[in-house]
């Protein structure tokens, strides 16, 4: 049995040194430590019946552990570290002392948490969908919306690398999926590994010919 990866404590200032496969927190626990990522990947999942779901990926200047802080209450999702990492431990007394003292990273901070909660909520509310082919095109769909300049639904982006973990699919599920929106003249995808939604309209009035079959039907039309 592997033995589970264990953070060292670094002397730059109380950083500490994380591998891959470091869990900073779990789902469930009671926490008054938040964490700010200096280098790495540290990624939040939470569990939805017996599936671990992604919400987010974060890298460096990002933080995660505050909302145990500000409402007192279990952790709401795990953070493990999917690539080494480094990230410096905030107290509770600390966290609030930074707020009370600066308002500037407290505003900052709150739009930040304000932005991973709609992004949160948007993932487990698409992941209520029972068909996969639903979950992905609304997916990117969202892609579109948040990636693109000025919102435009006819904007090329890049596929995110971590789709498959966001939808909880196989990676051959995933590729089986986007092979045919692309038979069903529905996206494009380039060789850098972008998208773009043909005609928006088609693509809107075929996903909620989805999302009601899923909602009515209970079959899976993919």
């Amino acid at each position: 049995m592997a033995k589970q990866a264990k953070a060292k404590q670094s002397s730059d200032k109380g950083v500490k040194q994380c591998p891959a496969g470091t869990v900073l927190f779990r789902e469930g626990e009671q926490g008054n430590k938040m964490y700010v990522i200096k280098s790495g990947r540290v990624r939040l999942s939470k569990k939805v019946q017996d599936t671990s779901i992604v919400l987010e990926d974060l890298g460096a200047g990002s933080f995660c552990g505050e909302l145990s802080m500000v409402n007192d209450q279990p952790r709401p999702v795990t953070a493990t570290v999917i690539k080494n990492a480094a990230v410096i431990q905030i107290d509770a007394s600390q966290f609030e002392n930074m707020l009370r003292s600066n308002s500037d990273i407290a505003v900052r901070m709150m739009k930040r948490m304000t932005e991973r909660l709609t992004r949160a909520q948007y993932r487990l509310s698409n992941f209520s969908l029972r068909t996969t082919k639903a979950r992905l095109m609304h997916q990117l769909r969202y892609e579109v919306l948040t990636q693109s300049e000025n919102g435009s639904l006819h904007a090329s982006v890049a596929i995110p690398d971590n789709i498959a973990d966001v939808l909880g699919l196989e990676v051959g599920e995933l590729k089986r999926l986007l092979t045919s929106l692309v038979k069903d003249d529905l996206i494009t995808i380039n060789q850098q590994g972008q998208f773009q939604i043909i005609d928006p309209q088609a693509y809107d009035r075929y996903l909620r010919f989805l999302e009601l079959h899923d909602r009515f039907e209970f079959a899976d039309p993919s």
